[in-house]
């Protein structure tokens, strides 16, 4: 009597259950992906995330191996992402099945992230045999260099709460405590290979693995105590953030209240104690202004007193056109305009649409959405002559965005401290507002400087130079807070290499990638299979070992 498993086992097809295991592994990736991210900040899942996704794809082919990543990214971002939903149906007014689904094409954008890896890595280490525990981390940090995403989610910023940790980011950027991650990830799955198929030393992987956390270790307790020991011995700054919790549709309704509650708020910080600059958040009113020189409207600052640095959308008319920015203006105690910077990453549907300019109609079809100039300002705005870094919403998540404008422009003056002021209403009352703060903190780190945040509905903080969150205000509150930030100088190895990390993954994937493809076409042209498991099957390779006696052990 032949039974169901037996069956499955003559025809070398796996039973139902076992095809979806894989599946199921990928899945469950993805859940642990999202857990262990800022927002549910569950970091220590982020070490093992991708382990059942290595299983899966372990016994794969390739372009299998691409769909399984695929199906671990996409559940990954849907249920890190899931604000989207919230962002559509107030941002562009979507029905709830409108929303949904623009969240499902978001994830499977940006699951392509997981997909890419999954197809190089099973691709390196089966056909060009290199070994899984160093491919899987050095094609990861490639896909997350040079894949596009609309809204970039590095896998290290898990790790944020781990500061010995995160400290080399001076070093390698946020790139390098991604590749740690997926170190360990590789080497949890090559351990566990290595214990399942009797190999010798089944524990090496896990022992380099320990010299090398223990150096990254090493490491961060060093520079911590260097950057908090230069910084206690600089000139300082002091500043204060206002948080109305007023959304951005508020100013639309009451732009005077909307304008009096920050001048309020401001004056309860200043009453307390001295301040040398206010900051408050993105686009809090809009004006139009002769000039970027000159002097701000009667009434805007009150009777503050205080240097101000301010969002706002304006008017401008240049080169013969009407255009509009959406700018952070710094203004002195009288009100004099000192300095504007202008958002260079626009946020596409949302600040322009793509092609607009070639297709003026576009815009009709999305009567939600802006038509906002890109900026084209990269010096430091100055404060008393002391040079500021200043970046509008989103542009505090690109790693290189920030890092250009920290090269001081044309004279080359480098910032002493770094400035975001950000609008995150549109989201909700979700888990965007800390992964939004969480990847902004490692700007920090890579540049060793104080990073200063002012939203309108949260969170509002302020980020030491080790990436220390060491204010911040709660979220969807009014709220207000005040501090002391060092004026640091200098600059780190990522400020001046950049992501140099990045570019050598980058390099030996690609040469990983064109070898293993090479020896595929070898391979093919002499009418010879796949000689690595996944290809044909690793059932059936067994089996034709035991038929000839001899039996196999796949190291």
């Amino acid at each position: 009597m032949i039974t169901a498993d037996r069956t499955d086992a003559i025809t070398n097809e796996p039973a139902p259950m076992h095809r979806l295991l894989p599946w199921a592994a990928a899945a469950s990736g993805g859940v642990l992906v999202f857990l262990g991210y800022a927002g549910f900040d569950q970091f220590y899942l982020e070490w093992i995330c991708l382990v059942p996704v290595l299983w899966a794809i372990s016994s794969r082919t390739p372009g299998g191996a691409f769909l399984l990543g695929w199906a671990a990214g996409i559940v990954a971002h849907a249920g890190g992402f899931s604000w989207i939903v919230t962002m559509l149906r107030q941002f562009a007014d979507a029905p709830w099945p409108l929303a949904a689904l623009g969240l499902l094409l978001l994830a499977a954008a940006n699951g392509l992230v997981f997909a890419i890896w999954a197809w190089a890595t099973r691709l390196i280490t089966r056909d060009a045999r290199w070994n899984g525990l160093w491919a899987a981390p050095v094609v990861w940090t490639a896909v997350e260099k040079f894949w596009p995403q609309l809204f970039p989610n590095y896998l290290g910023a898990s790790q944020y709460r781990l500061t010995l940790v995160t400290q080399i980011a001076d070093i390698t950027g946020i790139l390098g405590v991604t590749f740690l991650v997926i170190y360990a990830n590789s080497t949890v799955h090559g351990v566990i290979e290595r214990v399942r198929t009797k190999q010798r030393r089944p524990w090496l992987p896990a022992a380099v693995f320990a010299v090398v956390i223990a150096a990254v270790l090493v490491y961060g307790a060093v520079r911590v105590a260097m950057v908090d020991k230069a910084a206690a011995s600089v000139d300082r700054l002091s500043v204060g953030l206002v948080q109305t919790n007023r959304g951005a549709g508020d100013k639309h309704v009451d732009q005077a209240l909307f304008l009096r509650e920050h001048q309020e708020l401001s004056r309860e910080l200043i009453a307390g104690r001295p301040l040398d600059l206010l900051v408050w958040p993105e686009s809090i009113l809009g004006i139009a202004l002769p000039s970027r020189e000159g002097t701000l409207p009667p009434g805007l600052a009150g009777d503050l007193q205080t240097p101000v640095l301010f969002g706002a959308i304006i008017q401008l008319n240049e080169e013969g056109e009407r255009r509009y920015y959406n700018s952070a203006v710094l203004a002195d105690s009288t009100g004099r305009i000192t300095g504007t910077y202008d958002k260079m990453v626009l946020v596409p549907f949302g600040e322009y649409i793509p092609f607009g300019d070639v297709f003026p109609w576009l815009y009709s079809w999305s009567p939600y959405s802006g038509r906002f100039w890109r900026g084209e300002i990269t010096e430091p705005l100055r404060l008393n002559g002391r040079p500021l870094s200043v970046n509008i919403c989103y542009e505090d998540i690109f790693p290189g965005h920030v890092r250009m404008l920290m090269g001081g422009g044309r004279d080359g003056r480098i910032p002493e401290a770094l400035f975001n002021v950000t609008n995150d209403s549109w989201y909700g009352d979700t888990i965007q507002p800390l992964e939004h703060l969480v990847l902004a903190s490692f700007r920090s780190i890579e540049h060793r400087r104080t990073l200063v945040r002012s939203t309108n509905t949260g969170i509002s903080a302020i980020v030491d130079p080790a990436g220390r969150i060491v204010q911040r205000t709660p979220q969807w509150k009014k709220a207000s807070l005040a501090g002391t930030i060092p004026l640091m100088q200098g600059r780190t190895v990522y400020g001046v290499a950049g992501d140099w990390i990045g570019w050598v993954c980058g390099i030996i994937a690609l040469a990983g990638i064109g070898r293993a493809l090479q020896a595929r076409g070898r391979l093919k042209g002499s009418g010879a299979g796949s000689p690595a498991a996944g290809e044909g099957g690793p059932a059936k390779q067994a089996s034709s070992g035991r038929r000839k006696g001899k039996g196999r052990r796949d190291g």
